[in-house]
C-alpha cells in the first residue's frame, strides 16, 4: 500500500489534483497521505476521498476565492495593464494589507469550510500527516490526524498554508507561520509509520535530498519538467495547464512513456532511433559539419555519432547520458511545437512521428558556424536555438526522404 507526500508550493498544487487523476485512472491505492502548506489541503481531499471536488475547485480558482482581493484588478496587476484609475485601489490594497499585517484568507477558510469533512476524514481509517509552525512557541510542529484536537482540522490545514504573505493563522491564543518554511517535503511523516512504498509529488525543488534518498522505503518521485507558474498565480488558466501536467507525468512513470512537453508511447528500440539520427540530411548541415571542425574525409555516420550526438546531447534538455532515443524524440517534440500538434493526450510514436512529418514546415534558415566556434561551448550556446532549429529541420527532411 503506498504513502503520498505532498509538497507545498501555492497555486502550483493544481498539479497534485492532476497527478491524483492518474493515480486514480491506474488503480494506485493509498492509505496515508502527508503535506505542507497546499500539500496539507490538498491531502485532506485525498484522504477524504473528493477528487471531483476537489478538481471543480481548482478548475475555477481565482484570487478571490484564496485572499479577499478583487480579481479584475489582480488580473490588470498581473498583465501589467494597469491604468489611472487603478492607482488608488492598488494603493488602498496595499495599506490594508499592512494595516492586517498580512492578506486576509477569509475566502480560504470559507473554502475550506464548504470542502472539508472532518468527521468523514477522521473515519476513513487513513493515516494525515501536515507540517506548521508554532510562532508563538518557536516550534516546528510536525502532526497527524489523531494530534489535532476534534474540531480543529480546518484550523491546522490554514496553520500549515498560513504563507508569510498572508495574516497569521491564530489558533487560541497561539500564531502559526507555513509548515514550508521548516519542511516543505514531509517524507520522514510517513517513513516513520514503516510505508515501504512512497509517492512524492513535488511542486517547487526537482529532486530529493540525501536524507530523503537514502531512506528505507522505496521512493517514486514525480516532479514538473517545466515550470508551473508563479506561487500565486490562482488563475483557473493556469491551474487547468498544471493539471494536465500532474497527470501526463503521473502517466510517464507508472506507465514508462517518454517525452520531455509530449506523453509517447515507445515501443520501438534503441537500433531503430539510431537508424532514425543517422537519416539527419548531410547538406543542411553542411555549416554545422564545418563549424565544428570536423576533419575533411571523415564518414556521416561517425560524424553524427562522435560529433552531433554529443552536442545534442549539451544543447537539448536531456541528461548527459541520453540514449538515441532521448535525443531523437527531443528533436521531434521540438518540431511537433512548431507545428502546433495537440500536446495533452498520449501518443503512440508512429502516429506521432507521422503527423510531425506531415505538419511542420521548415524554418528555412540554415546557419553556417564560423571555425572559431569549434570547441567554444559559450558560443556555441549562443547559437543554441539557430542550430537546433537546424538539426531539426534536417532529422525531419531526412526521415520524410527516407
Amino acid at each position: 500500500m503506498y504513502g503520498i507526500v505532498l509538497e507545498g508550493g501555492g497555486a502550483r498544487g493544481a498539479y497534485q489534483i492532476g497527478v491524483w487523476k492518474a493515480l486514480r485512472e491506474l488503480g494506485i491505492e493509498y492509505q496515508g497521505v502527508a503535506g505542507t502548506s497546499v500539500g496539507a489541503l490538498n491531502g485532506a481531499m485525498m484522504v477524504q476521498g473528493d477528487f471531483n471536488k476537489a478538481l471543480d475547485i481548482w478548475s475555477d480558482i481565482k484570487p478571490s476565492r484564496v485572499v479577499n482581493i478583487d480579481d479584475e484588478l489582480y488580473e490588470r496587476v498581473k498583465s501589467l495593464k494597469i491604468s489611472v484609475d487603478d492607482t488608488s485601489s492598488i494603493l488602498q490594497s496595499i495599506k490594508s494589507i499592512f494595516q492586517n499585517h498580512g492578506m486576509d484568507t477569509a475566502p480560504l477558510h470559507n473554502l475550506l469550510s464548504h470542502c472539508i469533512d472532518e468527521n468523514r476524514i477522521r473515519k476513513t481509517g487513513k493515516e494525515f500527516g501536515i507540517v506548521t509552525i508554532s510562532l508563538s512557541d518557536l516550534t516546528p510542529l510536525k502532526l497527524f490526524l489523531q494530534d489535532i484536537p476534534v474540531g480543529k482540522l480546518i484550523d491546522y490545514l490554514l496553520a500549515s498554508a498560513s504563507m508569510p504573505v498572508f495574516q497569521k493563522q491564530r489558533i487560541g491564543n497561539k500564531a502559526f507561520l507555513d509548515g514550508g518554511v521548516w519542511d516543505n517535503l514531509p517524507i520522514s511523516l510517513l517513513a516513520q509509520k514503516k510505508y515501504s512504498e512512497i509517492i512524492v509529488i513535488r511542486l517547487v525543488q526537482r529532486g530529493l535530498k540525501k536524507r530523503e534518498r537514502n531512506l528505507a522505503a522505496n521512493v517514486t518521485l514525480i516532479k514538473p519538467g517545466e515550470s508551473l507558474g508563479s506561487l500565486f498565480d490562482f488563475t483557473k488558466e493556469r491551474a487547468g495547464v498544471n493539471i494536465e501536467l500532474g497527470y501526463y507525468d503521473a502517466m510517464k512513470v507508472f506507465k514508462g512513456y517518454h517525452g520531455i512537453k509530449y506523453c509517447i508511447e515507445v515501443k520501438q528500440d534503441e537500433e531503430y532511433f539510431l537508424k532514425r539520427l543517422l537519416q539527419i540530411d548531410r547538406a543542411k548541415l553542411e555549416g554545422v559539419h564545418k563549424g565544428l571542425g570536423v576533419p575533411d574525409g571523415m564518414p556521416y555516420s561517425r560524424f553524427i555519432l562522435e560529433y552531433l550526438a554529443p552536442l545534442l546531447a549539451e544543447l537539448l534538455p536531456v541528461t548527459k547520458n541520453a540514449s538515441y532515443r532521448d535525443l531523437t524524440l527531443a528533436l521531434l517534440e521540438r518540431a511537433a511545437d512548431k507545428a502546433g500538434i495537440e500536446r495533452f493526450r498520449v501518443h503512440r510514436y508512429d502516429e506521432f512521428e507521422r503527423r510531425v512529418i506531415k505538419s511542420y514546415r521548415p524554418q528555412g534558415i540554415k546557419i553556417s558556424l564560423p571555425t572559431f566556434l569549434k570547441g567554444n561551448e559559450l558560443l556555441l550556446k549562443v547559437k543554441k536555438k539557430q542550430l537546433l532549429d537546424d538539426i531539426t529541420d534536417a532529422l525531419v527532411w531526412g526521415i520524410k526522404q527516407g
